[in-house]
């Protein structure tokens, strides 16, 4: 897990601004407060790309959900409580945070970043915690930068390994395997991935564009892009169901929207035969994403009645003829109907 500081950490502090946030606690940790403006510098992707638990230790307490998190699209994080007693005997001049976290680590392997980490913490911790841990003190100036976040995933990797990518289904693998040309606009406008984009990244990207703190990135599961900044997913709206399973839907930039294949399996027919994201337009005028996207997460109609009328790919190639996927592939009920059960809850 990663503990995560604020002030002097995420939010970088210049002369007198730490006097401002202990004199006027309440007014530093508002909305209001003109510097949470400086948080932006902050690279919370490579956070969340840790592939650890973040965990708040924090002054700001819940504060830190309800004001940082949003702008940092990092989601609610557990909350280290500071007021409980952690029964530990600690010498005089450790950090007041020091003994709650070895506490809450519980002898799991964590890394702590603060700006107020000592030598006495280091070596406090090295006796009292039987785990690994790494403390790790950033400037608080320059807050938190990508030279610190190397230093943390050299460790995470060292002592938990290189996170394990999600197993691929095969009809995805097949599709994100093979090449595409895109052949200066009439070919193919798809770049898979190698791999998954992982939960937590989707998560990021997602909050900040819808603007819904409560986005996990399990909704979507993208696999690949148009290369323009649209998305090709796997819709996670089928309870119970598996990735190949589930829906195929185009997620565009400009707030396009559109269901590409009933499932996997039609998606691996859909590409194979020439296809791509852009051959299936909407019934939606560019906008909004996150506007459009509150309308395609809880349709009503289940990844089933979202195949070909005319019959499953698994029967039949005829259907897929060059206009197949405009008349047959778009659902009217996810591109009209509301979101508000996945965006909005």
């Amino acid at each position: 897990m990663v503990f995560l500081d604020i002030d002097g950490t995420l939010l970088p502090l210049g002369p007198g601004d730490r006097s401002h946030a202990v004199d006027d606690p309440r007014a530093w940790r508002a909305q209001s407060n003109p510097l949470l403006g400086k948080l932006h510098r902050a690279p919370s992707i490579g956070l969340l790309r840790l592939g650890a638990e973040l965990v708040w230790a924090t002054a700001w307490g819940q504060d830190a959900n309800d004001v940082v998190a949003p702008i940092l699209a990092l989601g609610r994080l557990p909350v280290v409580d500071f007021d409980a007693d952690d029964g530990l005997a600690v010498p005089g001049g450790l950090h007041w945070k020091t003994a709650s976290l070895v506490r809450y680590a519980a002898g799991r392997p964590f890394v702590w970043l603060d700006d107020e980490i000592r030598d006495l913490d280091r070596q406090w911790v090295e006796v009292a915690h039987p785990g690994p841990a790494l403390l790790h003190r950033v400037s608080p100036t320059s807050g938190l930068t990508e030279d610190d976040l190397a230093v943390v995933k050299a460790w995470v990797q060292e002592t938990a390994g290189p996170p394990l990518p999600d197993v691929v289904p095969p009809h995805l693998r097949a599709i994100m395997d093979a090449r595409y040309d895109y052949h200066d606009g009439r070919g193919v406008a798809f770049e898979p991935y190698q791999e998954l984009e992982p939960v937590p990244e989707t998560g990021w990207w997602l909050r900040h564009w819808t603007g819904n703190p409560h986005m996990t990135g399990e909704e979507f599961r993208p696999f690949g892009t148009d290369g323009g900044g649209g998305y090709v997913c796997s819709w996670m709206i089928r309870e119970d169901a598996g990735l190949v399973d589930q829906p195929v839907v185009y997620l565009g930039s400009d707030g396009d929207v559109a269901v590409l294949a009933a499932d996997a399996w039609d998606a691996l027919w859909f590409f194979a035969h020439g296809f791509g994201p852009h051959d299936v337009p909407t019934e939606l005028e560019p906008g909004s994403v996150a506007s459009h996207l509150n309308r395609i997460g809880s349709c009503s109609r289940t990844p089933s009645s979202l195949r070909p009328q005319s019959g499953s790919h698994r029967d039949a190639v005829g259907p897929w003829s060059r206009s197949s996927p405009r008349q047959r592939l778009t659902c009217p009920t996810c591109v009209s109907g509301s979101m508000s059960s996945v965006v909005e809850r």
